[in-house]
C-alpha cells in the first residue's frame, strides 16, 4: 500500500508515522520553512519520497524571488517527485485570490517544465463552490496533463476537467465520513486506473481513527472503504491503487 499524500514534518512520533507495511510514503512541503526538513525525510528512508511547493494558504511568499529559487532547487532533489501543494483555499480566506492564481501558475509552469505531477489543493467556502469553479478554470488553462486532484472534494466541474486532462484523483480519509456525499459519490464515479489513496497525516483521520491525529498506516481504511463503495474486494483493489501510484509519481521500481 502507498500514502500518496501526507505531512510527516507535522507527525508528532515519527516512528509510529513510518512503523506500518508501507510500500512507500509521499511527504509533502507547503512552505518555504518546510522546505528543507521534508527533503531529509525523503533522505531518511528508502520508503520516503517529497513533493514540495507553496501551498494556498502561503501563497504570499511565492512572490518572493528567493523562496522561488529555493523551490526551483529543491526540485532537483532525487527524491522529488511531485510539485505542489498548490491550488485555492478560500475556507480561511488568508490569501487574496489573485494571489493564490499567481502561486498556482508558477508551480504549473515548475511541473509542466520538469514534466512532474502537480498536487492540487482546493478547499470551498462553507456551503459554496467558489474555490472549486477557480481551481477548475485555472488547471483548465494551465493544460497540464500530470497531476492529482489531492484530498479530493468530489466537485464535478474541477471532476471533468481533472479527468479530461488524464489527471488522478486521490480520496483520503474523509471518504470514511458520511457525510461527504459528493466525494463518495466520485469514489464511485472515477475510472479504476485513476484512483490513489492517501492519508494527509496528522490530519484527517478516519473511521475509525477520526478526531485523533492520523498516520500514514491508517490509508488501509480509507482504501477499504473505497473498494466498500465500488463493490469490489480490496485485495483485488490494492495493487490497482499501487500501480496507479507509480504511474501518477516516478517512484521507482516496485
Amino acid at each position: 500500500m502507498i500514502d500518496t499524500h501526507c505531512h510527516l514534518d507535522r507527525c508528532a512520533d515519527l516512528a509510529a508515522a513510518l512503523d506500518h507495511d508501507l510500500d512507500a510514503v509521499i511527504t509533502v512541503a507547503t512552505e518555504h520553512a518546510r522546505l528543507a526538513p521534508v527533503l531529509r525525510l525523503a533522505e531518511s528512508d528508502p520508503r520516503v519520497y517529497a513533493v514540495v511547493g507553496i501551498h494556498p494558504n502561503d501563497a504570499d511568499e511565492a512572490s518572493d524571488p528567493g523562496v522561488r529559487a529555493d523551490v526551483e532547487a529543491a526540485l532537483a532533489h532525487p527524491r522529488v517527485v511531485g510539485v505542489g501543494e498548490t491550488g485555492v483555499d478560500l475556507y480561511w480566506d488568508r490569501v487574496p485570490l489573485v494571489r493564490q492564481l499567481d502561486a498556482f501558475a508558477w508551480q504549473g509552469s515548475l511541473a509542466a517544465a520538469r514534466d512532474l505531477p502537480l498536487v492540487l489543493h482546493v478547499r470551498d467556502p462553507q456551503g459554496r463552490d467558489d474555490a472549486s469553479r477557480a481551481a477548475a478554470a485555472a488547471l483548465s488553462a494551465l493544460g497540464h496533463r500530470r497531476g492529482v486532484l489531492h484530498c479530493t472534494n468530489g466537485h464535478p466541474e474541477l471532476l471533468a476537467v481533472a479527468l479530461d486532462l488524464g489527471w488522478h484523483v486521490s480520496f483520503a480519509g474523509n471518504l470514511t465520513y458520511p457525510k461527504a456525499v459528493e466525494v463518495r459519490a466520485a469514489a464511485r464515479a472515477v475510472p479504476e486506473g485513476r484512483l490513489l489513496v492517501e492519508t494527509d497525516a496528522p490530519f484527517l483521520a478516519p473511521v475509525p481513527h477520526r478526531g485523533r491525529p492520523n498516520l500514514p498506516g491508517y490509508v488501509r481504511h480509507t482504501a477499504a472503504e473505497l473498494a466498500r463503495l465500488r463493490e469490489v474486494d480490496l485485495r483485488s483493489l490494492e495493487p490497482i491503487l499501487d500501480a496507479n501510484a507509480r504511474s501518477a509519481f516516478p517512484l521507482g521500481a516496485a
